[in-house]
């Protein structure tokens, strides 16, 4: 039985997509958790949301993943609110997707930022207190492009498997203190970011927009696409003492879209 009451754990871009279903499951299991967008409008749906849902409060911060300034306010919230970092869930906004000869320096800048430094200062932060207590949980939700790079994802393909060879090295160094790092390699969810990629396709070869979605589906032997709280559901698993000999992994969630072993 998944238990996370009392564990205080930061959500990264929680307000939408993959992150609100992380939000909603870790609170369904009582976690303490501190989340953060750009939005504040969102922000505030999806606390009326979770309070309606489960009964739970969490703790929202209008930030900037990409601002080293605003992450250091995320985890001062989050340390009065709660206290010490029992668990870390990296999430990330959504990278430019484009022919890598139409991405400028600002395209690669600027991501860098949001996705790979914000990832390093805040795993700081977390290991910090987690050395402290010899327990901790970090989680990388990257893509399955870490594993099957994709055409016009050169952002994404780059970045993320940076993160996961991170995650690989820092589960070696924090394992004498009892603190587990692991990635998640998602698939196709249905997000408002899908969508766009759907509707990019869609333009590009004058396709129907039902008709490009079907052809992802069909590249899935579930003939499906995930659900965000499915995400959620792993990492849950992953944070809770449950998955306590896990670590170094890329675990895929994707309905077995990705082949390769």
């Amino acid at each position: 039985m998944i238990s996370l009451k009392n564990k205080n754990i930061i959500v990264c871009a929680g307000s939408s997509g993959i992150g609100r279903g992380v939000v909603a499951v870790l609170s369904k299991y009582n976690a303490n958790i501190t989340t953060f967008s750009r939005n504040i409008e969102k922000l505030n749906l999806l606390k009326k949301y979770i309070k309606e849902e489960t009964n739970n409060d969490i703790n929202t911060v209008k930030a900037d993943l990409s601002k080293k300034e605003d992450i250091i306010n995320v985890v001062k919230s989050h340390h009065n609110e709660y206290g010490d970092i029992d668990a870390l869930v990296m999430n990330y906004g959504d990278p430019r997707v484009d022919n890598f000869l139409k991405l400028d320096m600002d395209d690669w800048d600027y991501n860098i930022d949001m996705m790979l430094k914000s990832t390093i200062l805040l795993t700081k932060f977390a290991a910090d207190d987690m050395i402290k207590k010899n327990d901790g949980r970090i989680i990388y939700i990257t893509s399955m492009t870490t594993k099957n790079p994709l055409k016009d994802f050169a952002i994404s393909n780059t970045l993320r498997s940076g993160i996961v060879a991170l995650g690989k090295t820092l589960s070696i160094e924090l394992a004498p203190h009892n603190i587990t790092v692991n990635s998640i390699s998602q698939g196709y969810f249905y997000t408002d970011r899908l969508k766009d990629i759907i509707s990019k396709r869609s333009e590009e070869l004058n396709k129907n927009y039902d008709e490009i979605m079907d052809n992802i589906k069909s590249e899935i032997p579930m003939n499906r696409f995930g659900k965000p709280e499915e995400i959620g559901n792993l990492v849950a698993f992953l944070a809770s003492d449950l998955s306590s000999y896990i670590t170094g992994d890329n675990i895929q969630i994707d309905g077995g879209a990705v082949k390769s072993i």
